[in-house]
This record gives structure tokens, sequence and C-alpha cells, in this order.
């Protein structure tokens, strides 16, 4: 009789939703990945005539990063040309932007072949130096989360506090009461300090006037911190296991059959056999004092048994199994693939009784990556 019912398609569901952890990391952090570089926009002399012996670096855990090659990185990917950038003008919702933070242009579509002039909230101008705060993705995952981004910088005398406003835009929370407050548009110059690009874990301070130009440049005391959120799906599958009237109305427990009281029963006999075989020496007088000598056969009904092939269970069942009132327990629902491979188990608190007159379902939940 089997024990294993197929799940119609209807049984099966799967949700999704995200969850954030948080992280700090200031300079001293070495070995996080996590590190703040300086980049400079080269001219075309020194760019034909790069040398890495003659480029101006800064080395970090033993890793050099050169500060022009690495500003053609940071300006090509997110400032050079933004109409472009396939994703990130979803993401940061943003493009260089006029006085008033709003800026119009065309935006083609490939799929429709036509042209929509598109609005949105964001400024990203970058000028010829700027400092690069780099994330590892080991630590913000899949993304990290819009609002979420704090960077504390000691390098002046005037502790820095720069917050993402959940578009892109990193601003100064001392200096605009109105970015503080979470407002769209923050009025004034100099509330506007960098960028964030959630998707790769880069944070830049493009401001270059002071105090931000010094920004992540200095250790210890005078160093500076990052705290953020970082982005991981998780999926929950849902399987409704339903059991119908009378249906696993059996058993395989071994308490269930004639002559088994849940202990296992060996003749003395088999025991020294097994005994024999294993150290070599035992004998059946060796036995005796441990255990007494029985007669299974002057007991009167059929039992289980154990030889050296292993245990056989005996295959009659006591008469309790046989009464009307005779019902299983559930202890675990198992779920199989088409291999009827075991892939997940959930167990109830306690066994539930399986009423031949009633149905029963089990939901099992279990969330995976």
């Amino acid at each position: 009789m089997s024990f294993k019912k197929s799940l119609e398609e209807s049984d099966k569901s799967k949700s999704s939703f995200q969850v954030h952890k948080k992280f700090k990391f200031t300079e001293a952090d070495s070995g996080s990945g996590v590190f703040a570089i300086p980049i400079v926009q080269g001219t075309d002399s020194n760019l034909y005539n790069f040398s890495t012996d003659t480029a101006d670096s800064k080395t970090v855990s033993d890793s050099v990063f050169y500060k022009t090659p690495n500003y053609g990185m940071i300006n090509n990917l997110y400032y050079k040309d933004i109409r472009n950038m396939a994703g990130y003008i979803d993401l940061i919702r943003g493009v260089p932007t006029s006085s008033n933070a709003i800026v119009e242009y065309d935006s083609e579509r490939v799929l429709d072949n036509t042209k929509k002039v598109l609005r949105r909230p964001h400024t990203r101008q970058l000028g010829s130096s700027a400092t690069v705060i780099s994330l590892p993705q080991q630590f913000y995952g899949e993304n990290i989360k819009p609002f979420s981004v704090l960077v504390t910088d000691n390098s002046t005398d005037t502790t820095l506090l720069l917050r993402d406003d959940g578009r892109g835009n990193l601003y100064d929370v001392a200096f605009s009461a109105s970015y503080a407050s979470r407002s769209p548009i923050a009025e004034g110059s100099g509330s506007l300090v960098g960028n964030v690009f959630y998707n790769d874990g880069f944070i830049v301070i493009t401001e270059t006037n002071s105090p931000y130009n010094t920004v992540g440049t200095l250790e210890g005391n005078d160093g500076f911190s990052v705290e953020f959120k970082s982005t991981k799906t998780i999926y929950e599958r849902e399987y409704v296991c339903a059991i119908d009237e009378n249906e696993f109305q059996f058993t395989n427990n071994k308490s269930a059959r004639v002559g088994r009281s849940g202990s296992l029963q060996i003749s003395y006999d088999t025991l020294a056999g097994l005994a024999t075989s294993i150290t070599g020496t035992a004998s059946t007088s060796s036995l005796s004092t441990s255990y007494p000598r029985v007669d299974y056969a002057t007991l009167g009904y059929s039992t289980s048994s154990y030889d050296r092939g292993g245990y056989n269970i005996g295959k009659e069942f006591i008469g309790e199994t046989t009464h009307s009132e005779f019902a299983t327990y559930v202890t675990s629902v198992g779920l199989y693939n088409d291999e009827n491979e075991l892939l997940a188990i959930g167990k109830p608190a306690s066994p539930i009784k399986n009423e031949k007159d009633l149905s029963l379902t089990f939901v099992v939940r279990f969330d995976t990556n």
C-alpha cells in the first residue's frame, strides 16, 4: 500500500519577499573590501603616455588603484552619456539636472520605435575629480536598499553626515533640512554632494569644494564610516497536502506487529551467533548471565526475527489494528521529486490522528534563495 500521493499544480505555489540586513564599515576594516579612493580626470597627454610607474594611485590592502583609469570607468558608466545608460535611468530616476532638478529629454524606445519625453528628479554631474566608496557585492547582495545609506566623515572639524534620498542622490543632512525630511527636491546649492548607484555598490562624492573634498581621505579618528542595508530576495514555497477520507489507513510501525512491544527480541542462539561473527570468541555460555535463554517456540505466536542478514519484521498485526476505531497518526509529511528523492520534510508539533471519516490538509511552507 502506497504512502505517497501526487500533488496537483494547484497545490503548489511560490511567492517572494525581500529581506534587508544592516552593515557598517570603517576605513579600518581593510579586510572587508570597503574602501574609498580618489579619482581624477586625465588629460590626453597623460592618458596616451600612461604608465603605472608614474601614474597617481592609492594602495588599499595591497591593491593599487589608479586614479585616472578609475575616473574614466566611473564617468563612462554613470555620467558621460546618461541617455544611453540602460537600467540606470529607471534605477536612479534621474538625469543631469537644471537648477530646479528636473530636465526633459527624448528617450528612444527600440520596441515601438517612438520617442517620449521623460522628466526625472535627479542630479548627476561629475567634475574633474571625485571620491568613490566601493562596497563589495557579498555585502549589499542584489542591491543597496534605497534610503539606507549613511556616510559619516570626520576629516574636518565638523562631522559630516551624508545620506541618500532613495533616488540615487547623496545629500548633506546638516546643510539641507528639506532633504533631511526626505523632500523630493532640495533647494539651494551645496545640499547635493554626490550619488549612490544601488545596483553596483558605488557611492560617488562629486562635490569638490570644502569640506566634501576630503571625505574618505583620512584614517583613525579622522576617518569615515559607511552604513547601508543589503537586499536579498527570499522565495517562500507552499505545498498543500490533502488526505482524503479512508486514505493512508496503514502503518509500518513495528509495534503494530504480533510479538512486538517496542523492544527488539533476538533469540539466544542468534545473539550468540552474531557475537561470534563479530568477535570470533563469543559462545552461548559466555552470554548466559546477561541474556537468559528464551525459547520463542513456546510463546504461542509468530514473532519478528533477527539473523545475520538483518531484521525481519513479523507479518501478523496485533488485534487492535483491526478494530473499527483504529486510526493512524501523522507524524511527518515528506515532499519527493519525480525520482523519488526526499527533498523536504515537515513535522507537526505532535502526532495528528488520521480519522477514517475525516479529511486532513497539511500546508508545508519553507523558504529558499
